[in-house]
């Protein structure tokens, strides 16, 4: 028998207008959130040079899938973030974020939902529901670290502790995943465009010579 699943209900079928503009207007606010902390983790840099390897590190730590710019973004908010991830995908991994929890703010690419295709799963039997609509744009993302988060629905498999309550600093699940970290003519480019973009020259396109009137 052939049974359908990943129908979901949008979660925003049922708003009001008013629903609406007020999501529309938290968007905004994240999404300026996110750009501020780019430029003051890109001025940072800037100021002090001998942090670069630092970020770098700190990159390789958090970025993942993520562009180098969202990396600038989280470094502007958390500094010590390790894990990074939205709440959907941490209760994937069974764990729910903290309530009191800050969210760090990103910007991700936005698919349109308009279209869906459905398809047979040969191996399954089952029909699933994929969302086949192109991408639209750019809106806002809110992501945590692993710290601001405790087990769901069952104990943590790496140290016992019950759902609701946060994990002992010796727990495996703080341990740091290192990915690639980028070069330094990678974090070079990026603080470049991101300062010019903010101020419209880069520090370093200045020079000490005066001005024809001596001023």
């Amino acid at each position: 028998m052939t049974t359908t699943k990943g129908r979901r209900r949008r979660p925003r079928s049922g708003w009001n207008p008013g629903d609406k503009q007020a999501w529309r207007e938290r968007k905004d606010l994240d999404k300026a959130i996110a750009n501020d902390a780019v430029v003051k983790a890109a001025r940072a840099l800037a100021e002090h040079p001998e942090l670069i390897d630092a970020f770098r590190e700190y990159a390789a730590r958090v970025q993942a899938h993520r562009t180098l710019r969202n990396t600038l973004a989280l470094l502007g908010q958390n500094p010590s973030a390790t894990r990074v991830k939205s709440a959907f995908f941490w209760a994937k991994e069974n764990r729910a974020v903290l309530e009191t929890a800050e969210p760090m703010r990103i910007i991700a690419r936005r698919r349109g939902g308009k279209r869906v295709e459905e398809f047979d799963d040969p191996k399954t039997g089952e029909t699933e529901e994929i969302d086949a609509g192109a991408w639209t744009g750019f809106t806002s993302e809110r992501v945590f670290d692993v710290r601001d988060t405790t087990p769901k629905n069952k104990p943590c498999p790496e140290c016992g502790t019950h759902p609701g309550l946060r994990c002992p600093d010796s727990c495996a699940v703080y341990e740091i995943v290192r990915g690639p970290a980028p070069t330094r003519d990678e974090v070079l480019e990026l603080l470049d465009q991101v300062l010019k973009d903010d101020v419209g020259f880069y520090p370093a396109d200045l020079d000490d010579s005066e001005s024809e009137d001596g001023e």
